[in-house]
């Protein structure tokens, strides 16, 4: 009784040491901001670089938030100044974090590190108004397919030869394919956001949609002019004499990926477009092998549209059948077809000057342009990669075998070096063969205008709700669906930064 006695009071007292010890840590916090999926590889690494840095950050520690990469302009806009001192992004935000004055330009020997080390493309991403705001760490932000090769083989949409999908599939060929194989995959789903602006975006671009912003000497958004559902002759200015090919073209595509295979127009019951909370694609892959998901656990996937960030999930799930590829072939009413884009984008590790670290002295401030070029080089950069399969844009950790033969980066840069067209067949004689926009199979993701995503999200929410529905409002007829692209693109247009 005794003996245990001094055991409950020495556990007791070291339970109050480890108490007093947490409450005396009186270090101030150095804020880092980066996807959720990165939190331990971040803080991990960001204890090595203050261990490398004890003179000037024994009296700090780094915490961490899931605030970047897509998050990063939200929640930095509330308070720069209490935001992260170190965050990732993706470039497409970098106009407006320069316009909170949150990101540090990359100057002297920093820039030419940055430039040193980093593949050329990704470093120009980094660049607004001749100057560099950021360094380059993710080269992948760009969508391809993923898909179970057990689902498609010995199927029409099969090619022997190169043990994979033929190289111009298309929705109706993948739909038809899950019936021709029949057993298991009979109810086999495929899937795309339809309803998420940055995938819906690319079927726009595939038919020669694009955009164009322009801003003033303070990085402020002066115009924005969109090409998504018409364009106007010159002195026209009225929209219902504008041409529409372009809109009518991503409509039909857009709605043919979800229901081709149904002669009535209704969806495909091969389309999955969420789960039965209402979650849209990262959601489902992430639920699949969860027995509450009912209708992911009990219906096999059999390909999905999304990127680097899911393919260690994939690969778990699917095992030896996981395969990677290039983008479907989109289709139109009229049978014209076009080789389906991405939207391709970089994500970036910034500088914040307005933090309370960065603000208290100009060591400081250089201090976290080390940490930053220290969090995007090659051993990071590799760890990433290992975690969760993001692409580096380091020119090292790219020369890495692992990264350098997997099949999901291989088939992201052949989507990026993807020939695009306009057919044979196309309305418009003068542009049949010409190159649709660069020619190749992706859109480079810069800066969009102000209110790009919203109007985008809800046209393609809108196209799926209703054609699930049968229930056609916005698009019953050609005149309705002209109405609804011109508003879209005005939405994009009008609004102002």
């Amino acid at each position: 009784m005794k003996k245990t006695l001094c055991i409950i009071i020495s556990v007791l007292l070291i339970a109050a040491s480890i108490v007093t010890l947490c409450a005396c840590d009186n270090r101030e916090v150095i804020l880092i901001w980066g996807a959720s999926d990165h939190q331990d590889i971040y803080l991990e690494y960001a204890e090595k670089f203050r261990e490398a840095h004890i003179d000037q950050l024994k009296d700090y520690k780094f915490e961490f938030a899931g605030s970047g990469d897509s998050g990063a302009y939200s929640a930095m806009q509330t308070d720069p100044s209490a935001g992260a001192a170190v965050y990732t992004f993706a470039n497409d935000m970098m106009a407006n974090l320069i316009n909170l004055g949150a990101l540090a330009p990359v100057l002297g020997d920093n820039l030419a590190w940055s430039e040193e080390n980093n593949i050329e493309a990704a470093v120009e991403a980094t660049y607004m108004g001749g100057k560099s705001y950021a360094y380059p760490f993710q080269a992948d932000n760009g969508y391809y397919m993923y898909y179970n090769k057990d689902a498609f083989k010995d199927t029409a949409v099969w090619d022997s030869a190169t043990n994979g999908l033929k190289a111009d599939y298309t929705f109706r060929d993948l739909y038809a394919a899950l019936d021709e194989k029949g057993g298991k995959w009979a109810d086999g789903k495929v899937t795309w956001s339809i309803g998420d602006s940055w995938y819906t975006s690319g079927v726009f671009f595939s038919v020669g949609g694009d955009y164009k912003v322009t801003y003033d000497a303070d990085g402020k958004q002066e115009s924005a002019a969109c090409w998504f559902s018409y364009t106007l002759p010159d002195g026209i200015t009225d929209p219902y004499k504008g041409d529409y090919t372009i809109g009518m073209d991503a409509y039909e595509c857009l709605k043919n990926s979800i229901t081709v295979s149904n002669t009535d127009n209704t969806v495909s019951k091969h389309y999955l477009y969420s789960d039965a909370q209402g979650s849209h694609l990262n959601d489902n892959i992430d639920n699949y092998t969860n027995p509450d998901n009912t209708i992911l656990a009990k219906t096999p996937l059999a390909a999905v549209i999304c990127g680097t960030w899911k393919a260690a999930k994939l690969k778990e799930v699917w095992g030896d059948n996981y395969a990677a590829t290039i983008l479907p072939t989109l289709e139109t009413d009229d049978g014209e077809m076009f080789a389906m884009k991405n939207f391709a984008g970089y994500k970036h590790i910034g500088v914040n000057p307005q933090c309370t670290f960065a603000k208290s002295s100009e060591a400081n401030l250089m201090l976290l342009h080390e940490l930053a070029q220290y969090l995007s080089d090659t051993e990071v950069s590799i760890a990433r990669y290992e975690s969760t399969g993001a692409g580096p844009a380091n020119k090292k950790a790219l020369e890495n075998e692992k990264v350098a033969t997997d099949s999901a980066l291989l088939a992201l840069n052949a989507q990026y070096a993807r020939e695009c067209k306009y057919p044979a067949n196309y309305s418009i004689a003068e542009l049949r063969g010409q190159p649709v926009g660069n020619g190749l199979g992706f859109r480079v993701q810069d800066s969009v205008p102000a209110n790009y995503w919203a109007p985008i999200d809800k046209f393609g929410n809108t196209l799926y709700n209703e054609f699930a529905n049968g229930k056609l409002d916005r698009f019953k007829d050609y005149i309705t669906t002209k109405d609804y692209l011109a508003e879209l693109q005005s939405e994009i247009e009008q609004a102002a930064q």
